[in-house]
C-alpha cells in the first residue's frame, strides 16, 4: 500500500485523539463548574437554615420573657424588680447567646461554602489546563512516533538528491 495513506491515517488519528482530549477537558471543566454552582446553592440553603434557627431562638426568648412577666404579674410581684427581673435578665442573656451562636454558625457556613465553591472552580480550571496539555503532548508524541516509524520520510527530499 501507499505510505501516504498510512501517514494521513496516523496524523488524522493523532489529531482526532488530541481533539477528544480537548473536548474531555472542556467537559470536566463544565462538570466542576456545575458542582461549584450546586455547592453555592447548598450553602445558601444551609445559611437560611441557620438564620431560621436564630429566628426560633428569638421567638423562644420572647416566649420565656412573656411567661416570666406573666408569672410575676400573676403572683403580684413587680416584673422589673428582684427575682422576676433576674429571671428576665437570665432569659435575655441565654437568648442572646443562642442567637449569637446561630449567627456564628451562619457565618461559618457562608465561609465554608465560599471555600468549597472556589476550590471546585479551581479544580475545574486545573483539569481543563491539564486536559489541554495532555492533548498537545499526546499529539506531539504521536507525530514523533510517526516520524520515527518513517512515514514522513517519503515527503522530504535530501539535498543530495536535488544536486
Amino acid at each position: 500500500m501507499n505510505p501516504l495513506f498510512f501517514t494521513v491515517l496516523s496524523v488524522s488519528s493523532s489529531v482526532l485523539e488530541a481533539f477528544t482530549s480537548f473536548q474531555q477537558a472542556q467537559a470536566m471543566k463544565a462538570y466542576y463548574d456545575s458542582q461549584a454552582d450546586l455547592s453555592r446553592i447548598r450553602t445558601a440553603q444551609k445559611k437560611l437554615e441557620a438564620k431560621e434557627q436564630g429566628v426560633q431562638v428569638l421567638k423562644a426568648t420572647n416566649e420565656a420573657l412573656g411567661a416570666a412577666l406573666a408569672q410575676a404579674a400573676a403572683s403580684g410581684i413587680l416584673p422589673d424588680d428582684g427575682s422576676a427581673l433576674l429571671t428576665q435578665t437570665k432569659s435575655i442573656r441565654e437568648g442572646a447567646e443562642d442567637f449569637q451562636l446561630s449567627k456564628l454558625n451562619e457565618e461559618i457556613i457562608q465561609n465554608l461554602g465560599l471555600i468549597e465553591f472556589r476550590n471546585t472552580k479551581e479544580a475545574g480550571r486545573i483539569r481543563q489546563q491539564s486536559g489541554i496539555l495532555d492533548a498537545i503532548t499526546g499529539f506531539g508524541t504521536d507525530i514523533v512516533a510517526t516520524e520515527k516509524g518513517g512515514l514522513f520520510s517519503g515527503f522530504t527530499r535530501d539535498k543530495e538528491e536535488e544536486e
